[in-house]
């Protein structure tokens, strides 16, 4: 039998859906953001929920706790200052409030480059505490700077 999911150096697994549903979201463009969190027991990091293709920016934020931790990708659409027009690209959130628990900040901080590197095709990565980290106009500006 094959396993689900894969150990990381933390101990903690990446569920194969994980891969799966981003894959669907980069490829078929089925859906804008996927909401990525621990299971209860903080060993395996699960797809908790996603955004149809209609879903808004805001309606991502609203996923992201106060007071614990989550990954998240989001399609970003914005407009390329140079050429006008409309551009893509995927990027990734590490999202640990300061309120948070200490234990699952340390366990999302050493999991997350495991996570990251089986989304391939990710185009920056935005790290968060606040609302103000996030805020799309910075997450844009952020991805303009990186993609130069």
């Amino acid at each position: 039998l094959r396993a689900s999911s894969r150990k990381m150096a933390s101990g903690v697994a990446v569920a194969d859906a994980c891969v799966t549903t981003f894959n669907e979201l980069k490829l078929k463009h089925s859906m804008k953001f996927i909401i990525y969190g621990m299971d209860e027991a903080m060993k395996e990091i699960q797809v908790l929920k996603t955004g149809g293709k209609e879903a808004t920016y805001d309606e991502f934020l609203k996923e992201l706790p106060e007071a614990d931790c989550r990954y998240g990708v989001f399609d970003i659409e914005y407009e390329d200052p140079k050429t006008k027009s409309s551009r893509n690209k995927i990027a990734f959130f590490a999202w640990c409030p300061d309120v948070a628990k200490v234990k699952p900040k340390m366990i999302y901080a050493s999991s997350k480059e495991e996570l990251k590197k089986r989304l391939v095709g990710l185009a920056c990565e935005i790290q968060g505490s606040d609302q103000g980290d996030v805020e799309f106009q910075e997450v844009v500006n952020h991805i303009i700077r990186v993609s130069k």
